[in-house]
């Protein structure tokens, strides 16, 4: 089975609409103007290493877009219904540092590990319609 051919401006629009929602759930989450600062800045750092990845490696835009919205989607879908906890923990790390018995539950960490894996496969065959 081979992936649809999606045109390059519907993969502008996922990435957007990605990173929205990245910013629609993480920056809430944080407990001080900093962090906020900081969690919005990440779909933009991210974005920049994607580009000078494929630039150096030669890649199109029709395959990073993909992985791009991937990446970041993932990080949204691997959170979603864990706010609370996420919150609690970042308010424990700015007032107590970082400590090793503030750790993520294993319902978060498995639910990021499965959206990032899932996400990502789906990007990559979406990614392989155009090579």
């Amino acid at each position: 089975m081979h992936p649809p051919a999606v045109p390059l401006y519907v993969w502008w629009i996922v990435a957007i609409v990605s990173v929205l929602a990245f910013m629609a759930v993480y920056v809430p989450m944080m407990p001080n103007r900093r962090l906020q600062i900081r969690v919005s800045i990440a779909p933009v750092a991210m974005a920049a290493v994607a580009v000078l990845s494929g630039l150096a490696k030669g890649i199109e835009l029709e395959v990073l877009l993909p992985l791009y919205s991937a990446a970041v989607l993932s990080l949204v879908l691997g959170v979603l219904g864990h706010g609370r906890e996420l919150r609690e923990k970042t308010q424990d790390i700015v007032a107590h540092g970082n400590r090793p018995d503030n750790k993520l539950s294993s319902g978060v960490l498995s639910q990021l590990a499965i959206s990032i894996g899932v996400l990502l496969l789906a990007a990559i065959w979406f990614a392989s319609a155009t090579l």
